[in-house]
């Protein structure tokens, strides 16, 4: 099977912190945007801050084992990358720059245009 790329909303992990680990055999990327928005999120109570926390102690984890920007390996053939591009820049014409979720699909945009894997956006909104 080819290997994917898998761009993740905000949404996905604070709905399912596993979710991460969902990707076997392909790559993750979570745009620098996701991560802003998951800092707002793990002071908060409740599931939504739990969540919002595991990926964070999960990333933060990663980084011992290497740089996240150029991707790091995990279990299950798996690697998950951080993408620091912005992706404002890439926002699809007519769709507002300035919406964090366009920003996202901006990268999914980027990556698309940019990389020969096949790339999917994952997102719960």
């Amino acid at each position: 099977m080819k290997r994917k790329i898998f761009v993740l909303d905000t949404s996905v992990l604070l709905y399912d912190k596993k979710a991460i680990h969902s990707f076997v055999g392909n790559d993750i990327v979570l745009p620098l945007i996701v991560l802003d928005e998951l800092d707002r999120f793990k002071e908060k109570p409740g599931l939504l801050g739990e969540n919002a926390r595991y990926v964070n102690r999960l990333l933060d984890s990663l980084r011992e084992k290497g740089s996240l920007t150029d991707g790091v390996a995990v279990e299950d053939e798996q690697t998950i990358r951080v993408d620091l591009t912005d992706g404002k820049k890439y926002v699809p014409e007519g769709l507002d720059n300035s919406s964090a979720d366009n920003k996202i699909i901006g990268v999914a945009k980027f990556l698309q245009d940019n990389r020969a894997e096949e790339v999917k956006l994952i997102t719960k909104d």
